[in-house]
């Protein structure tokens, strides 16, 4: 989808500049007009602004403000407050905005809005629901809660990865040394021994005349590869069919959909709870999953809520999703906590999650350990039987 940078101006006649996303000029200024902005300027960028800010400083504002609330302190001191203590040069600027929004009469939701590409679209929908129920301290706590529960799923998958990649990596490197600097060195004993190399040791030893002399290509090709690959896969030429291909394949499809359902039940659960209504929430959490396949499947969900029919029904009818799926929405709605449900359906995949990286970890450390020795003493042996080997020793 395109962006559009613009120049608005706001009820108040302060200038706003900024990228919006959008598929087309028209919607560019009706996106504008929906957040109460006026356009100056708008045109076509080919550039999205970038502004990152750490999530654990989001995570903490949401925190922050509800106890804040809590505790009686306005709404505009409460922001004035944690600007002021804020750390990230960034994330303040941002925080001073929303302050001076908000002491101008903006609603806090609107000001958040302004600034999606920092705080994402379900923070504003949601402090929305508060605003309006007048919840709007608790609706932050579960925002909290929710963002910090997905912050440590996030660092547990990244955690979970980082022993069997430094394992490999470290395999390479012990591969590699053998090959470019062990072997040459033990080969030239030979040659002023005059000694005739076994078959396999001069293979080993071609191959890393071969990676000293070319390996600086290797890391080259790999980043062509990596960089190339993802562009073409956020593109879109790859993406379907890739996605469709990961959910075929037996344990990576499990992987797959348990990642993306624990972020689309936990997305939903907690704004139904916050008093977001379902078709929003639908909106809202298919913009969390990130497998196209699955989202197809997904996307007439809204369609059949907005028919009446039941979300328990949508789900069973679709063999892509889990019996247990259909079946605890079924009592929910029959209970009348979906809210409730979705969130341990969440819960439920998260943990599914883990389990399955568990499992992938516990295979993938011993085969990279078998591996790697089964290379490394082959190239041992090779040299080994080169010793054993010797017959004549010519002076």
């Amino acid at each position: 989808m395109p962006f559009f940078v613009y120049r608005a101006q706001d009820i108040t006649g302060h200038i706003h500049k900024g990228i919006i996303e959008a598929a087309s000029l028209d919607e560019a200024v009706k996106k504008l007009k929906d957040k109460r902005l006026y356009p100056v300027q708008v045109k076509a960028t080919r550039k999205r602004r970038f502004r990152r800010v750490p999530e654990e400083a989001v995570i903490g504002f949401c925190g922050d403000l509800a106890d804040l609330l809590r505790s009686g302190l306005p709404m505009d001191r409460s922001l004035a407050l944690l600007a002021k203590q804020e750390t990230h040069s960034l994330f303040r600027q941002v925080l001073n905005e929303i302050f001076r929004e908000v002491q101008q009469g903006a609603n806090l939701s609107d000001a958040l809005q302004k600034h999606e590409d920092i705080f994402g679209p379900l923070i504003h929908h949601m402090v929305r629901a508060g605003e309006a129920s007048g919840a709007l301290d608790s609706i932050l706590k579960q925002l909290n809660l929710y963002l910090e529960r997905k912050r440590q799923f996030k660092q547990s998958l990244l955690s979970a990865s980082i022993y069997p990649v430094l394992l490999l990596v470290m395999s390479l490197f012990s591969v590699i040394v053998l090959l470019t600097y062990v072997i040459p060195r033990f080969a030239q004993i030979f040659q002023d021994l005059h000694q005739e190399l076994p078959t396999v040791t001069q293979l080993l030893l071609h191959l890393g005349a071969a990676l000293d002399r070319y390996g600086w290509i290797i890391p080259i090709m790999l980043g062509v590869i990596f960089f190339g690959g993802r562009a073409l896969y956020r593109s879109g030429k790859l993406k379907d069919r890739v996605d469709r291909i990961l959910l075929t394949v037996p344990i990576i499809s499990k992987l797959t959909m348990s990642t993306d359902l624990s972020r689309f039940f936990l997305a939903m659960g907690t704004m139904v709870n916050a008093g977001v209504p379902l078709l929003k929430a639908i909106s809202l959490g298919f913009q969390v999953l990130t497998n196209w396949e699955l989202k197809k499947h997904v996307q007439p969900l809204q369609g059949e809520v907005k028919a009446g029919r039941p979300l328990s029904g949508f789900f069973a009818s679709d063999p892509l999703f889990p019996p247990r799926v259909g079946t605890m929405l079924k009592l929910a709605e029959e209970k009348g906590e979906l809210g409730k449900t979705l969130i341990e359906l969440g819960a439920y995949f998260e943990s599914e999650t883990e389990k399955i990286l568990k499992r992938v970890i516990t295979f993938l450390e011993p085969t990279i350990i078998i591996g790697t020795g089964l290379i490394i003493g082959s190239m041992v042996l090779s040299m080994f039987s080169a010793i054993l080997g010797i017959s004549d020793i010519k002076f």
